[in-house]
């Protein structure tokens, strides 16, 4: 809907063309009428209007000067000129200054409502091509923190190598990482050992965000950074100093920094993190294996009450290189991907190799052991988290014996415990997607209903007895249609129905298909169908 406004001297001239415009029926949402050019940049101050329709001669300022004005005020605003002037110098200087049209008294309804149309719809074109821009915009702003995410993670795994320094410097000033990536650099990982018990009070992407946000407030202003969330669930940060200064000085801020943060975490919100800082990259090629060595020796040190802080330079690689041949602990990573996608067979084969390692391995080491059991027990945490299941589903499920590997003493009680819990969330999985195709079958029943009804979102989920959010995501998943847009659609198809019928006007039709704005039934029903609901019903 648009805002007009009329300026004419004389009054009986205002008056009938704010009479005929407001029963129009023409996408207006305000017709205001004015007799000097002054009332008019006065009205314009005070609010924004799209279409004026202008005399060209008055007294005290004429419409070609006014013209000059409001572009100055409102350089959108479309301006068609009607007057008794027909000289073409006139329209000639009208067009010179930016008018949409130019018209002749007398001037008929039909004439006149045809050429604001013409103008409507250019503004809805401008409107049209503005939304799509700032949606492109937006979408593109959505994206910058997941390239931003993968880049730092090919980075991270040396998959830039094969890029020329110019190369990587442009990605990088795109994505705004604050990093030279040709200077040396410190990896920081940090895992968050107890998620589970946090549960009750934080949901993960609580927990990452909160991370990501106190992260920021103990490395700036002293360390420049960029951080993303590897495979293995570590945030995952590759950190700078601010100022150039010694190596160990550097370290040593660095460090202390960090354990601040372990420590106000655990105090303050209840949060265990352990810490381990990778030994100082030299240069660009250094970078991904100084990570490689970091991720292995904090993957192979088992959480300690609140959590540590470890230092690659001084921290031995034994453990890294003692546990590197157990294929058990690769099986076992994002086996929530597998539960989730329902792939029963892989997620149990990778299982079974876990399983049957540590059974040919006595020697293995129990902090492989455990790791093996806590990946195992993540995976399905992390993906039941996602459920939102009911008291009952989760007191039946015993996670906290998921959780605590402590109680875990033999290699059968191990694949017997997590077999079962296994086969319990694949369960729970098939449940909820069985829930979700009889939930979209309700609501498509309703809608069908009620099409001339309500048929908000919050109305549609009260009849499906669950949350609007939930609704209109698990519709789409289902159906690959949006939701308000399935609802449009039928509204349509049953108004071009009804227009079949000749006993039926235009304001009938739109009220039974759920619309009781004419005007707004109009546009939608054009920018379905092509044409107008008037034009259709005369094919």
């Amino acid at each position: 809907m648009y805002a007009l406004i009329i300026v004419d001297d004389e009054r009986r001239i205002v008056r009938g063309l704010t009479q005929a415009l407001q029963n129009s029926g023409l996408a207006l949402s305000e017709v205001q009428g004015f007799h000097s050019a002054h009332e008019v940049l006065k009205a314009m101050e005070r609010q924004p209007y799209d279409i004026l329709l202008s005399d060209i001669r008055m007294p005290e300022m004429d419409g070609l000067s006014l013209i000059a004005e409001v572009k100055k005020l409102q350089p959108a605003c479309r301006v068609v000129f009607l007057t008794g002037f027909g000289q073409f110098e006139y329209a000639q200087q009208a067009v010179k200054l930016g008018a949409f049209d130019f018209l002749l008294k007398p001037v008929t309804d039909e004439h006149l409502f045809h050429c604001l149309e013409r103008v409507i719809c250019s503004l809805d074109e401008e409107r049209a091509a503005k939304q799509s821009i700032d949606r492109l915009k937006s979408r593109y702003e959505e994206t910058v923190p997941m390239l931003r995410s993968a880049f730092l993670k090919q980075l991270a795994e040396g998959q830039l190598a094969r890029l020329q320094p110019e190369e990587r410097l442009e990605r990088s000033l795109s994505l705004n990482v604050p990093l030279d990536l040709e200077q040396a650099a410190t990896w920081l990982l940090v895992r968050v050992d107890n998620r589970q018990k946090m549960s009750a009070a934080y949901t993960d992407p609580e927990i990452d965000v909160l991370l990501e946000t106190e992260l920021e407030k103990a490395l700036a202003p002293d360390f420049r950074y960029a951080a993303h969330w590897d495979s293995h669930g570590f945030l995952v940060c590759a950190t700078q100093p601010s100022t150039t200064g010694a190596s160990q000085e550097e370290r040593g801020r660095l460090r202390l920094a960090v354990e601040q943060l372990r420590d106000r975490l655990l105090t303050d919100r209840g949060i265990e993190l352990s810490v381990l800082l990778s030994r100082r990259a030299t240069d660009f090629s250094d970078w991904p294996e100084a990570y490689k060595v970091a991720a292995r020796l904090l993957r192979q040190h088992i959480r300690s009450v609140g959590g540590f802080v470890l230092d690659a330079e001084t921290e031995s690689e034994s453990a890294g290189r003692e546990s590197s041949g157990f294929a058990g602990l690769t099986a076992v990573s994002s086996l929530d991907l597998l539960l989730e996608s329902g792939n029963e067979t892989e997620y149990y084969r990778r299982l079974a190799i876990a399983f049957d390692e540590a059974r040919a391995s006595p020697g293995m080491p129990y902090r492989v052991f455990a790791e093996i059991c806590q990946n195992i027990s993540l995976s399905l945490i992390k993906t039941l988290n996602k459920l939102n299941l009911t008291d009952e589903e989760q007191s039946s499920l015993d996670i906290d014996d998921w959780a605590n590997v402590n109680r875990i003493s033999s290699v059968e009680e191990m694949s017997e415990r997590f077999a079962g819990a296994s086969a319990k969330v694949f369960e729970l999985l098939k449940r909820r997607r069985d829930e979700s195709r009889d939930a979209v079958s309700r609501a498509k029943w309703h809608i069908a209903q009620n099409l001339d009804g309500d048929l908000s979102l919050t109305r549609l989920s009260e009849a499906c007895h669950m949350s609007s959010p939930y609704l209109s995501r698990i519709f789409k998943e289902q159906t690959g249609e949006g939701i308000n847009h399935y609802i449009t659609r039928l509204r349509i198809e049953r108004a071009m129905e009804l227009l079949h019928d000749p006993s039926l006007k235009i304001a009938d039709v739109a009220v039974r298909s759920g619309y009781d704005n004419i005007p707004y039934f109009t546009k939608v029903f054009k920018k379905v169908v092509g044409v107008t609901p008037q034009e259709y019903k005369k094919i």
